[in-house]
């Protein structure tokens, strides 16, 4: 599998293969990894010299999987739901003849566990190297042997025949009539045997349409492709979500787009100078969809943009060819009569050269795809690149990107939609509405209902100018770069609407809304929920409110100094340096530093609802904030 990753995903593409299974992959670690063309690698091995086993699935089916379990460099089980239909697909690698006794009995102990663990009423298919011959004849298997072997059976076929006939399992490949050429899986020199097999559920033979080697594919040069062709009914949802349009806001760093939109909201916003007459949620409603109609016919909307496929970067004209002559080679290698020794092995010197050839032509094409990227780091949109690609080799590298079905408190996992959004519903009402027992008693404290003086423009554009850019929108699609781009004209309108909520103390409807995103804390089960924290999705403009209320509020407070973290000026890394300095000062002298480390578990977030209230009554901050 070395440096034929994107070769792979080629042949799966041109084959039309939704699963692979492959053994002696000879790759190091677990992990998953993109090849191209949207297959998805998971694989898993030990030094990277021997063994290893890994299994490729097409774009749909990796969006599918539920879960991935990694046995040893010599199974790996994958669980994919389709639908109703639950699908376990095994990749097997067995010991050589060779190999101690000890290695083979614990593998085929570590294969029936494997096979133990899948319910019977799940879907299974095993495809893998295992290294035994089942015969050409089916005496004493006819069950499972369908009588179209090849060779003599020997002790490890015996193996795989008594496995199969325990978990009532038929070897798919005994069941189809083919020429003797076509039933070899395994040629090296002048040996040609059966080694491979794809097995499935005794029961469910009858969705095996055929089962046959491909001889002319060359990614192997001893192992022969085999492709087995299911024909499995799935009930779908036909209604699917549909991926709604995105205004293309990037847009706005090219001048004449950021030009352009600009007068035509500033035009706008002059019609709307005077809101009297207007209700809160008539005068934001009338803005944003103002905002929102001249963006889309100004900026555009997209549904997403593709991922950048990191295999491709060296797919290049020249490499394909050469791909093509080894190809080329290997079939008039291959086709060549065993007698003709002479001619046989003039063909495989070419292919051999030609096999040089064509990783020659990938080493270049890589490095010549690394030095334009390196190039480009100079560049502001060069980093932005690196930092993309960075985000999608990490993302590509998890088993599960798209999470279909998670648990409930019993551990038991939830497949029907209804279900699961009723359990994340569960999860989060739980975690964002708990809160500390306390049991204290709270005095009257009358509200301040004194003047407030009015906002200032002054204090929107810093509450604007503070924000950072590059953030996720919320519910209403508008970011915070829309007013730095109005600049004065945006500020001026943002305090009037800021002004017109202080004083009829409502705010609009939209900016009620917010939407609610797990976020995965990458450690644990993916499929349980306590493994995720919620992320808000706020309105843009919304935030800038709540800095110009929070400056407020900050100078009718006071917060000890000793308060770092969630104060400007005051981080927690700057603390972190005082204790790390106290520390190296006291080693210094040779003297003791005693400290207590206290962790307050979800401090923040448990704090007793009203006792805040209470506090800021307490504290004399105006009613109209509150």
């Amino acid at each position: 599998m070395t440096s034929r990753g994107r070769e792979l995903a080629e042949v799966c593409k041109r084959r039309r293969i939704n699963v692979a299974c492959l053994q002696e992959t000879k790759w190091k670690g677990s992990k998953a990894r993109e090849i191209g063309d949207g297959y998805k690698f998971y694989y898993c091995g030990s030094d990277g010299k021997r063994n290893g086993v890994g299994i490729v699935l097409d774009s749909e089916l990796k969006n599918c999987v539920t879960h991935v379990k990694r046995l040893n460099d010599r199974l790996i089980v994958i669980k994919i739901m389709l639908g109703d239909l639950i699908m376990n697909v095994v990749s097997v690698y067995a010991p050589q003849s060779g190999c101690d006794e000890s290695i083979k009995e614990k593998f085929w102990e570590d294969f029936d566990s494997v096979l133990m663990d899948i319910p019977v009423d799940e879907e299974l298919y095993v495809g893998g190297d295992f290294n035994g011959h089942v015969g050409r004849k089916s005496t004493g298997y006819e069950r499972v042997h369908g009588g179209w072997g090849f060779g003599a059976r020997n002790i490890e076929g015996e193996y795989l025949l008594d496995a199969a006939v325990a978990y009532d399992l038929a070897i798919t490949n005994t069941f189809f009539q083919k020429k003797i050429q076509h039933l070899i899986t395994y040629k090296s020199g002048g040996n040609a045997t059966q080694l491979d097999y794809i097995l499935t559920r005794r029961d469910k033979l009858n969705r095996v349409k055929n089962c046959k080697i491909i001889p002319g594919e060359n990614l192997t040069s001893q192992h022969r492709l085999l492709i087995a062709e299911f024909k499995i009914k799935i009930k779908l949802n036909k209604h699917k979500p549909k991926t709604p349009s995105k205004i293309k806001w990037n847009m706005l760093e090219r001048h004449e787009c950021a030009k352009d939109f600009s007068k035509q909201v500033v035009n706008k916003m002059i019609e709307m100078n005077d809101m009297n007459g207007m209700t809160v949620n008539d005068s934001w409603n009338e803005m944003a969809s103002c905002i929102r109609s001249v963006a889309k016919s100004v900026l555009g909307e997209t549904k997403g943009r593709g991922k950048i496929d990191r295999e491709t970067w060296w797919w290049s004209t020249d490499v394909q060819e050469a791909l093509n002559e080894k190809k080329k080679a290997f079939k008039e290698w291959q086709g060549v009569d065993e007698n003709d020794k002479d001619l046989k092995e003039n063909k495989r010197d070419v292919y051999k050269q030609c096999k040089r050839c064509a990783k020659k032509a990938i080493a270049t094409a890589r490095a010549q795809a690394q030095v334009k990227i390196y190039e480009g780091l100079n560049s502001p949109a060069g980093q932005k690149h690196l930092f993309r690609i960075a985000r999608e080799r990490e993302r590509s590298a998890r088993d599960i990107n798209h999470i279909k079905c998670i648990k409930d408190d019993e551990g038991k996992v939830l497949m029907d939609d209804d279900d699961i959004k009723q359990r994340w519903k569960e999860y989060f009402e739980k975690l964002m509405n708990e809160e500390n027992i306390w049991s204290g008693v709270l005095e009257e404290v009358p509200v301040n209902i004194g003047m407030v003086k009015e906002i200032s423009v002054e204090e929107v554009k810093k509450a604007v100018q503070g924000m950072k850019n590059g953030k996720a929108v919320g519910p209403d699609g508008i970011p915070v770069e829309v007013w730095k781009l109005l600049k004065a004209d945006g500020w001026v309108w943002l305090t009037l609407f800021f002004n017109k909520l202080l004083q009829e103390e409502v705010i609009p409807d939209e900016w009620c809304a917010s939407s609610l995103v797990p976020i995965f804390k990458n450690k644990g089960d993916v499929q349980i929920c306590n493994n995720y924290r919620g992320i808000k999705l706020m309105s843009h403009s919304m935030k800038a409110w709540e800095r110009v209320v929070d400056g407020r509020i900050r100078e009718e407070s006071e917060v000890t100094r000793n308060q770092f973290g969630f104060m400007p000026g005051r981080g927690t890394t700057d603390a972190i340096f005082a204790i790390r300095q106290l520390c190296e000062k006291y080693r210094r002298v040779h003297k003791n530093l005693h400290m207590v480390f206290v962790d307050l578990e979800k401090a923040y977030d448990r704090v007793p609802r009203r006792l805040l209230w209470w506090t800021l009554k307490v504290k004399g901050v105006p009613g109209k904030y509150l």
